[in-house]
């Protein structure tokens, strides 16, 4: 399998000023701007260290932590020109060690971001176990769901909605969509 966490994130960069900053469009014609933050690559070593410490990682999601070992993408920048602290949060792997003393998360996997308000991604171990590519949870609140996705089509898909939540489009429609903004 080919793996475009590369691409994805290149052509994200390009969008971006020399502060790391962009302007991107939002529900509703809303326009705001937010910055991306990337920290350097994680070394093979320390990959393997976590992987013989806790679980294998898929390929897709190593693949970025060669890029990347943690990242913040769409996070806001409010009007006095501070970061919000919101959008995708990307954890490193010490981040990721730290986000498994928290009892909730780990039985459901490993956690490896956070986004929106008290949103999780978490990767099923069991479904890595088994091969399922479908491997990437959502944790919204306290209700795990599927989204049938791995990491890099979820990176790719968040970065083209410009930090939208993509996995609930499909049940807004014409007929409840004012009903429930």
């Amino acid at each position: 399998m080919s793996h475009f966490v590369h691409n994805t994130l290149s052509g994200l960069k390009k969008l971006l000023n020399n502060n790391d900053q962009m302007k991107i469009i939002s529900y509703e014609g809303e326009v705001r701007e937010v910055t991306c933050s990337f920290n350097s690559e994680a070394i093979t070593a320390e990959i393997e260290k976590f992987e013989n410490e806790n679980s294998k990682l898929p390929e897709d999601y190593k693949a970025f932590l060669t890029l990347h070992n943690g990242a913040r993408i769409y996070e806001s920048i409010g009007e006095d020109g501070g970061k919000l602290g919101d959008g995708l949060e990307i954890f490193s792997l010490n981040e990721i060690k730290e986000h498994q003393e928290i009892e909730y998360l780990s039985e459901h996997g490993i956690p490896i971001a956070h986004l929106l308000n008290d949103c999780y991604l978490i990767l099923d171990t069991e479904k890595l176990k088994s091969g399922d590519p479908n491997y990437l949870n959502i944790m919204e609140f306290t209700e795990l769901s599927s989204l049938s996705l791995n990491f890099e089509i979820f990176l790719d898909r968040y970065i083209i909605s410009q930090g939208e939540a993509f996995w609930s489009w499909p049940i807004y429609t014409a007929e409840n969509y004012y009903r429930t903004r």
